[in-house]
């Protein structure tokens, strides 16, 4: 082959050829995603009769959850080591907190999200 018989690596032909590689390979991974995010059975929500109702993160790999399973509900722990059965409830934690309970925390929004949403609000209700 003599050099002038190679292709232009500049050329028009040659880098669309290399993005329509990229796209592709691209396009393979989000779909090799897709698929292991179906396949998967513990990633889907579950509609049994067990769920989990709060997570407490206590450090990276600890953390706090309050499980029900039927009418029961359990606290569990969860760290490096598994699971661990700290206490079986004898009646339902009540999530939802009563409006005279809530006292000055029914000011603070409950995530992230609702503050600035919140904050936002009030910068566009101060400008006149």
């Amino acid at each position: 082959m003599s050099p002038t018989a190679l292709p232009d690596p500049l050329s028009w032909t040659e880098l669309l050829r290399v993005f329509g590689g990229l796209i592709a390979v691209i396009a393979v991974f989000i779909a090799a995603l897709w698929l292991l995010k179906r396949l998967q059975p513990g990633l889907r929500a579950s509609n049994g009769p067990m769920r989990v109702l709060s997570t407490l993160h206590l450090a990276p790999r600890d953390r706090l959850l309050l499980v029900q399973v039927g009418e029961q509900q359990l606290l569990l722990g969860s760290s490096a080591q598994g699971l661990t059965c700290l206490h079986v409830l004898a009646a339902p934690v009540d999530l939802q907190p009563s409006p005279s309970a809530q006292g000055i925390g029914a000011a603070l929004p409950a995530s992230f999200p609702d503050w600035l949403r919140r904050a936002v609000e009030q910068r566009g209700k101060a400008r006149p």
